[in-house]
C-alpha cells in the first residue's frame, strides 16, 4: 500500500463576467420600472386633456435649472467613473480610488440638487396628480442613484483589496455598467417629468 496521495484535479475556472451578466439583468428590471413609471406619467398626462398646461401642473413652479445643473452633475460623475474603470484596467489602485471616490461625491451632489429641486418646487404628496407621478418617478430614479453608488462603492472596497488589472476590473466595470444606466434613466425622468412637464 502506498503513502502517496492521489492529485486532485482542479475545479472549472471562475467565469470573470457572471456579475456584469447579472448587472445586465438587473439593469433590463430597472429599465422596466422606470419605463412604465414614465410610460404612467406620460399616460396620466395626456388623460388630463389635449393641452394639460397650467391645469396639469396646479399652479407648480418647476426650478429648471436646479434640474439642469443636477443633470450635469450626473454626466461629471459618469467621466469620472469611466476614469475609475479605465485606471482599474490599467492597475493604477491610486487613481482608481481617487476616481470613485470623486464619483461618489459627485452622485451624492446630484441627489442633493434633485432633493433640493423638489423642495424648492414645494410639492405635497397628495396635492395633486402632477405631484404624486413626480414624486413616484423621481423617488424611483433616487432609489437607482442610491443602489448605483452603494454598488460602485462597494466594487471600489474591492479594487482596495487588489482587484485591479485586465481581469480584476469585471466587477467595477458591471457597477460603471450599472451606473450609466443610472444616469441615461435620470435623462428620461429629466426630460418627461421635469422639461415636457
Amino acid at each position: 500500500m502506498s503513502d502517496s496521495m492521489p492529485a486532485l484535479q482542479a475545479g472549472p475556472a471562475p467565469r470573470p463576467h457572471s456579475q456584469f451578466v447579472a448587472t445586465g439583468f438587473a439593469v433590463a428590471a430597472g429599465s422596466m420600472m422606470v419605463g412604465g413609471a414614465l410610460a404612467l406619467y406620460v399616460a396620466r398626462r395626456h388623460a388630463s386633456g389635449l393641452h394639460p398646461g397650467h391645469d396639469w401642473l396646479a399652479g407648480t413652479l418647476v426650478p429648471n435649472p436646479q434640474f439642469d445643473y443636477a443633470l450635469i452633475t450626473l454626466l461629471m460623475s459618469l467621466v469620472t467613473a469611466h476614469w475609475a474603470l479605465w485606471a482599474s484596467r490599467r492597475g493604477a489602485t491610486a487613481h482608481t480610488w481617487t476616481a470613485i471616490a470623486t464619483t461618489i461625491v459627485f452622485g451624492l451632489g446630484f441627489i442633493n440638487m434633485v432633493m433640493y429641486s423638489l423642495n424648492r418646487m414645494e410639492l405635497e404628496i397628495g396635492s395633486g396628480e402632477y405631484a404624486n407621478l413626480a414624486f413616484a418617478t423621481t423617488g424611483l430614479m433616487m432609489a437607482l442613484a442610491i443602489l448605483g453608488l452603494f454598488y460602485l462603492g462597494l466594487m471600489g472596497l474591492r479594487s482596495l483589496g487588489g482587484s485591479v488589472g485586465r481581469d480584476g476590473s469585471a466587477p467595477l466595470g458591471a457597477a460603471v455598467f450599472f451606473w450609466d444606466f443610472v444616469a441615461v434613466a435620470w435623462m428620461a425622468t429629466w426630460y418627461v417629468v421635469y422639461v415636457v412637464k
